[in-house]
């Protein structure tokens, strides 16, 4: 039976959503599907190529600059041959663009999961068959913000007056801010962090909190929903070198976990973490996810 592979469009977004619900036991894909399938990211527009198998649509393959962005075969038509073909028209789509290397799904600014989830240990093995080697290993981490003691406004805005103690002004970013956010955090940060964030800013309200210093600038910020729109994550946040120390982060943590658990979440995730001493001090971690990131030299 001949497979067929072409690029997918908004026209089928509905059929890819079906297919993601059936096929992505460990993450919300279908959730953020257009986010995932069509979304940009600082390295380049998202390509999606669809699988087709008697007509069905047997599997997603996204490339977005030099990632793997998604990559997904529906249980049924798994060992048919689906995924090697959708892996060849992605290698062969990131070839054309001039990409030296393919990379697995930790793509700055855009991301499901920051690398393949290590219980899927069939997908890795099968990654590695195929010239893929593992190149790093990231974890998040799950807060429960039902009954949490370290999650509430009456905490949010205690942390905020001990930062006000110090000179420093907590608040919610506005649209305002969006210049002045943009150069502190792709300057002192990157630039998938400065995409991130202007993603949090466009909400409703924005999910971005700042630490403003005495002088007018912005010392830290941190951000929600701005990457997995709607599912309620955790990230990116960061304090300039000179003003850390002050809890400053601590207040726009608990900021950001208050607003993700007033939209009705029952849990955040803190994605790609840096410090898990941190998290588990302010806010309390019920839950860890490991992945791992492969690469191959194209």
């Amino acid at each position: 039976m001949s497979i067929e592979v072409a690029p997918l469009s908004h026209d089928h977004l509905d059929e890819a959503v079906a297919l993601l619900e059936a096929s992505t036991p460990f993450d919300l894909a279908a959730r953020v599907a257009e986010e995932k399938l069509f979304g940009g990211a600082p390295a380049g527009p998202a390509r999606a190529f669809g699988a087709r198998r008697a007509g069905d649509l047997a599997g997603i393959v996204v490339t977005s600059g030099r990632w793997l962005r998604l990559f997904v075969v529906a249980p049924r038509h798994l060992g048919h041959g689906i995924g090697r073909a959708l892996l060849d028209a992605a290698e062969a789509d990131l070839r054309a663009r001039g990409e030296a290397r393919a990379r697995t799904m930790d793509q700055p600014g855009n991301y499901l999961a920051p690398g393949i989830d290590e219980r899927n240990a069939p997908t890795i093995e099968w990654f590695r068959r195929r010239g893929y080697a593992p190149v790093r290993r990231n974890t998040s981490l799950e807060i429960d913000l039902r009954d949490n003691p370290n999650v509430s406004a009456a905490r949010a805005r205690a942390l905020a007056e001990a930062a006000a103690a110090r000179g420093y002004q907590v608040r919610r970013a506005s649209r305002a801010d969006r210049a002045a956010l943009r150069r502190t955090v792709a300057g002192a940060f990157s630039e998938g962090w400065a995409f991130e964030v202007d993603l949090a800013l466009s909400t409703t309200p924005e999910g971005v909190h700042v630490a403003v210093a005495p002088d007018g600038t912005i010392a830290a910020f941190a951000a929600h929903d701005g990457n997995n729109r709607g599912l309620g994550w955790f990230g990116p946040a960061g304090t300039l070198p000179e003003h850390r120390g002050r809890g400053l982060g601590s207040a726009l943590l608990v900021a950001c976990l208050e607003d993700v658990r007033a939209a009705g979440h029952r849990t955040c995730v803190v994605s790609w973490i840096g410090p898990r001493a941190f998290y588990d001090r302010v806010a309390g971690v019920a839950g860890e996810r490991h992945y791992v990131v492969l690469e191959k030299a194209l």
